[in-house]
């Protein structure tokens, strides 16, 4: 059973999105926040999968939150639900170390779509504002040059990378390279290692940041 935290103060948001989970194979809501300042310990009372996270809030905004949650070993991925397309606020919330992002008006069946796959350890990017948030992340390149850092991962390393930062799961990847599956997990290490990334939620926003997805 996946198990998700709720961060919004609408508590009418809140309510809707328990209805939206209600009754949803493998999904189950296990709390609710109405302030990001809420999250760590709601986290303390409850085991939590997925965090659900608006980004405007009064006491301490999504994106910060999410910065506090990621400095936590172990701490569950975040997938950033708003009604604000700003890709500056959607790029300042994955830079923060979010998982995903969707929009409060997708499609109910989007939104299931989304948690289930920031759960999986996947990537999500709302489609209707994936060019504005590249374009974000492009125009920085012309700024920030490539870390050294690069420079060390093998040609099949930069492979996976990219395609980790277009949210293919290890299975997949797999597929794509026509390699073992283990031997990807070995890439995936070496990628975390060498890069100094925490989790696949960090790989998707290094991806995205240096133009390799």
């Amino acid at each position: 059973m996946t198990r998700l935290l709720l961060v919004d103060d609408q508590p009418l948001v809140r309510a809707g999105l328990v209805r939206i989970f209600e009754g949803e194979p493998g999904l189950e809501v296990a709390g609710e926040c109405s302030d990001g300042d809420e999250v760590a310990g709601a986290l303390a009372r409850a085991r939590v999968d997925v965090v659900l996270m608006d980004v405007r809030m009064k006491r301490t905004d999504g994106a910060e939150a999410t910065r506090r949650l990621r400095e936590v070993p172990g701490a569950p991925p975040v997938l950033v639900l708003t009604m604000f397309d700003d890709p500056q606020v959607v790029a300042a919330a994955l830079a923060a170390g979010a998982a995903g992002f969707v929009l409060k008006d997708a499609p109910c069946e989007e939104i299931i779509q989304a948690t289930r796959a920031v759960a999986a350890g996947r990537g999500w990017l709302d489609p209707a504002i994936a060019p504005q948030v590249l374009a974000v992340y492009r125009s920085r390149l012309g700024r920030t040059p490539p870390p050294a850092a690069l420079d060390g991962l093998s040609p099949r390393e930069r492979e996976v990378l990219a395609l980790i930062g277009e949210g293919a799961t290890n299975p997949e990847i797999a597929r794509r390279l026509g390699i073992a599956e283990g031997t990807v997990k070995t890439h995936v290490g070496g990628v975390f290692a060498k890069l100094g990334l925490r989790d696949r939620a960090a790989a998707v926003i290094f991806a995205l940041r240096h133009g390799l997805a």
